[in-house]
């Protein structure tokens, strides 16, 4: 399922792991970076898990996981060399382990993510593990998978950092929703 040869970087695309200085001028100039951001440093209280909620939390007293599971359109460019169903299936189990929810209800309402964590109906809530936007004149992709970290021996990481990379040198990748640099940093705790 997984080829033995991928592309890991890009000429073309910054890869980064915090929206520093050197980031942020990328983007001003209609430069291109991927923020990679470590699970750790997201800020959020919604506890991911790759199995659904036991019932709710509300009977469960807010036992985690807080989520029920992933929702994603199969046919975007992003995930075009990431096999995937719309909905969680085995390939996303090693991922959501390595991962942390962001938070949208911040940013601009028609902010679609890419990949989609479903909340719990107790506390609706706009969930993602990934989603694009347009920064400055740059175009920036958002994902809180850990695609950095031990990749070549977890192949479903691995493949998905390849097919994001593909998406965002394509064409294909011309992000809409415009945020700011502010909003982008407050989904993640500085260290």
């Amino acid at each position: 399922v997984y080829p033995d040869t991928v592309k890991l970087n890009s000429d073309t695309i910054k890869i980064v792991e915090k929206l520093d200085d050197d980031a942020v001028d990328i983007l001003k100039k209609g430069g291109k970076v991927l923020l990679a951001v470590k699970p750790a440093q997201v800020k959020t209280d919604v506890a991911l898990g790759f199995s659904s909620i036991f019932w709710n939390t509300a009977w469960t007293g807010g036992q985690p996981p807080h989520t029920l599971g992933i929702f994603c359109d199969p046919e975007h460019t992003a995930l075009a060399r990431f096999p995937t169903e719309y909905h969680s299936n085995w390939q996303w189990s090693e991922p959501i382990q390595h991962a942390a929810t962001m938070e949208l209800d911040h940013l601009p309402s028609d902010l679609k993510p890419i990949i989609q964590v479903v909340p719990d109906w107790f506390a609706p809530k706009k969930l993602a593990l990934a989603f694009e936007a347009k920064v400055g004149k740059g175009a920036l992709l958002v994902c809180s998978v850990d695609i950095v970290n031990n990749i070549e021996q977890q192949l479903e990481r691995r493949q998905l950092r390849t097919s994001l990379i593909h998406y965002m040198e394509s064409n294909a990748f011309q992000p809409k929703v415009q945020c700011s640099v502010e909003q982008i940093r407050s989904l993640v705790n500085t260290p």
